[in-house]
Parts: C-alpha cells; sequence; structure tokens
C-alpha cells in the first residue's frame, strides 16, 4: 500500500473532517494503488475515484468505468475492499440497487469461449464479471454516492482535490454532504513516504540516473539536443521506466547544436510506476574550461553544506540560503540560491498555491519519511549551463542518497 494511513488520520483528524474523496489520478492511485487505463492526458474526466473514510473500520471505494474490473485482477488490484463501477444509465427499466441508488446496465463483458480450459486469470476475469457484472451504477457519480454510503458518509464533512465533487454528489441526493474543496491537503499527506513508496522511488532514482549518464557520456559535438533527449528516453524505456523530459535550461541549445568545450547542464525527470527520479549533473564535449571548472567546485561546496542541513528540524529556506551562501563563497558570486522541494507522484509534491510562478509553496520543514531534491541549475547567457540535483530521503538523524553516481562533470569525447 503506498498511502500512508497514519498520516492521512492525522491530518484527517486535525481538520476535523470524515473522509476524503479523490477524484485527479495520482490521488486515486495514491489513495487506492489503481491507475485507470484512462488516467491519461486526453482520457476520461471523473470517471475514478476512490472514497477513504476516517474510521478505518469503515470501507473505503474504488470507483471505476465497467471495463476495469477485469484489470483488478491484475497485481497489483487494490487494497480498498469495496469496488463499485459504472456503465451506463437503464432508463427503461427504472431498477435500483440494494442501496436505494439507480441501476446501471448490466455489464457482461467479452464472451467467453465454452470448449476451452481457461488460465488463471481469464477465470478470475469471469468470476469479477460475475460478481460485479450486475452491480454497475449508471454512471461514476452514482457509484461514488454508494462508495459514500456504504462508509457512512452521507452526512459527513470530506475534503477532495476537485471542487466539483459536492456539485456531482448533490445531483445524486447527497445535500447533506459537506465536501471542503481542499487539494493542499493530498499534498500534505503524500510528503512523508511510506516504505512501498521508497522502494518505487529507489528504482526510479536509480534508472533515471543511469539513463541521463547514458545520455551525457554519449553526447557528440554537433548533437541537437532532441537526439540527445532520445537517447535519455530509450535507456528510460529500456529500464521499464517512463521518460518525462531532459533538459538543458530553459530554451534549449544557444547555437541549436552541441559545440566542444560547452557548458551544458543535464536535468532529467523520469518515472518508474508513476513516481519520479530527478537527477542533474554538469557535462560537457572535450576539456572543461577553468572557469567551468571552478564553478563546478563551488557547487560542489554547496552540495557538501547541503548534505550536513538534509536533517529533521530543517526548512527549506534554511537549507536554500546556506547552499546559496557556500557556492557563492566559493567565487560563483552569480550563483542564486536553489530550489528545495519534495519529490514523489508529481515532480514537486509540496502543496501549491493557484497561479503562482512554479516551485512557489509553503517553506516545509523537513522530517523523517520526506523525499527531496536540492535543485541547483545555472544558465549564464554567452556561456552555457552547469547543475547538480540528487533526490535524497530524510532520516531520523539525517539522510539517504537514491543517487549513487558521483559529482565529477561529465565529459564526452
Amino acid at each position: 500500500m503506498f498511502l500512508n494511513r497514519p498520516r492521512a488520520q492525522e491530518v484527517i483528524e486535525r481538520e476535523q473532517l470524515d473522509g476524503l474523496i479523490a477524484q485527479t489520478p495520482i490521488n486515486v492511485y495514491y489513495l487506492s494503488d489503481y491507475w485507470g487505463i484512462f488516467n491519461t492526458a486526453g482520457g476520461y474526466d471523473g470517471a475514478y475515484l476512490a472514497v477513504l473514510p476516517r474510521d478505518d473500520r469503515e470501507p473505503a471505494g474504488l470507483i471505476v468505468p465497467a471495463l476495469e474490473i477485469r484489470r483488478l485482477e491484475m497485481a497489483p488490484g487494490t487494497w480498498m475492499p469495496n469496488v463499485f463501477a459504472h456503465s451506463s444509465p437503464d432508463r427503461e427499466s427504472g431498477r435500483e440497487l440494494p442501496d436505494g441508488t439507480p441501476q446501471g446496465t448490466d455489464y457482461h463483458g467479452w464472451p467467453i469461449r465454452a470448449d476451452t480450459a481457461l488460465e488463471d486469470l481469464e477465470q478470475r476475469w469471469v468470476d469479477s464479471v460475475c460478481r460485479l457484472g450486475a452491480q454497475m451504477s449508471p454512471d461514476a457519480f452514482w457509484a461514488t454516492a454508494r462508495a459514500i454510503k456504504a462508509a457512512g458518509l452521507e452526512r459527513g464533512r470530506v475534503a477532495t482535490d476537485d471542487a466539483r465533487v459536492e456539485g456531482w454528489l448533490a445531483q445524486c441526493g447527497l445535500d447533506s454532504l459537506l465536501c471542503d474543496y481542499r487539494p493542499e491537503l493530498f499534498n500534505e499527506i503524500r510528503l512523508v513516504k511510506t516504505e512501498a513508496e521508497l522502494e518505487v522511488m529507489r528504482k526510479a532514482a536509480a534508472i533515471n540516473e543511469v539513463a541521463l549518464l547514458n545520455a551525457a557520456d554519449n553526447m557528440r559535438e554537433g548533437d541537437r539536443w532532441s537526439e540527445i533527449e532520445n537517447r535519455y528516453m530509450t535507456a528510460m524505456n529500456e529500464a521499464g521506466g517512463r521518460g518525462v523530459y531532459l533538459m538543458c535550461g530553459v530554451g534549449e541549445l544557444p547555437a541549436g547544436h552541441v559545440r566542444r568545450g560547452e557548458p551544458i547542464l543535464f536535468d532529467a525527470l523520469g518515472q518508474y510506476r508513476r513516481y519520479h527520479g530527478d537527477f542533474g549533473r554538469c557535462a560537457v564535449v572535450g576539456e572543461p574550461g577553468a572557469e567551468h571548472r571552478r564553478r563546478h567546485r563551488a557547487m560542489c561546496v554547496g552540495w557538501e553544506v547541503a548534505q550536513s542541513l538534509l536533517t529533521p528540524g530543517v526548512r527549506y529556506s534554511e537549507l536554500s540560503a546556506a547552499v546559496g551562501d557556500a557556492v557563492r563563497r566559493e567565487g560563483f558570486s552569480a550563483f542564486r540560491n536553489p530550489v528545495v522541494h519534495s519529490l514523489g507522484l508529481e515532480h514537486t509534491d509540496d502543496p501549491k498555491p493557484w497561479g503562482v510562478q512554479p516551485q512557489t509553496k509553503p517553506d516545509q520543514v523537513l522530517r523523517p519519511g520526506m523525499v527531496v531534491n536540492v535543485d541547483m541549475p545555472h544558465t549564464e547567457i554567452g556561456w552555457g549551463s552547469v547543475h547538480m540535483e540528487d533526490t535524497v530521503v530524510i532520516t531520523s538523524d539525517g539522510c539517504e542518497r537514491l543517487s549513487r553516481a558521483d559529482f565529477t562533470i561529465r565529459i564526452a569525447i
């Protein structure tokens, strides 16, 4: 289970809530461990939800489209005891389910060949359709109403990550349910990772790092950035992950291609099982110049300072200022304070205000179980760019690096 249930309980009780309702894909995934087939860009809005009651004696519920009930038989499925599926309205029969909500059209799935022995997974598909196929709701909102009723939340107060949820459920007769639009609470819960999450994030960090280093070490003079990024994306795919981006700075390469001796930052963001790896290093084709080496050494000093402060009780702002001061003391006077951010199901897992500059977030205090990055990019127009970035998990007395590589400049031939 990815969900940090004790932390969720702590936040729910502090906010005097009776539960949570998630609609955004990453929060449904976080609460339920299940990623729907249509949870993609351009997918179906409002087709998947998850209901988590405060009282763990009450059943949590996952809401999915009808065709997903077969996919739930595949590992890891969901830990949630209740699954409420939806098909389409059955306007002619006017049937109701036992809880008094309207019944949708029955779901029969694909035909079954009668004269063939079924594989174990195929049999589970058949069993799931037999179990749930006649228990369909007409849409996702009625299915969510069923989950809420099953959890005893009809007159409760819940937090949700989608402001439309209250209106959707009011149309299903749940006008006594209070829905607070509090997406930041989901981020707050996700800040402290479980061991199951850390296991996935260690893998994400490892394959993302290897893919970046492969792209940097195979960079050649004259390469266009799209060619370098393709090498990274291919390496991520081959390792079982998915690349999100490989950046050399906002605006890409100044000349449109790699030049010998030009300092180039490499910043890679990749995913493994929806969790992110985030890693950065300096690279160059040919011999690094004297200024490149000086600036790189200054950033290495800054990273040493960062490691000494990546410990419980330290604020993001304290860490950022101390690292920036250390780099500038080493003679890199133009260096800006680095960005410190949480990492997880989002590139920045921290709660986010609306309509603001990216990376704007609350000034968090580090605590054990948080996964954070110290992000140290620098671009100087007319010169080049350098970078240093690693991921760590905060422990009870310091931190553990999820990255493995050393901090040398990556030098390609």
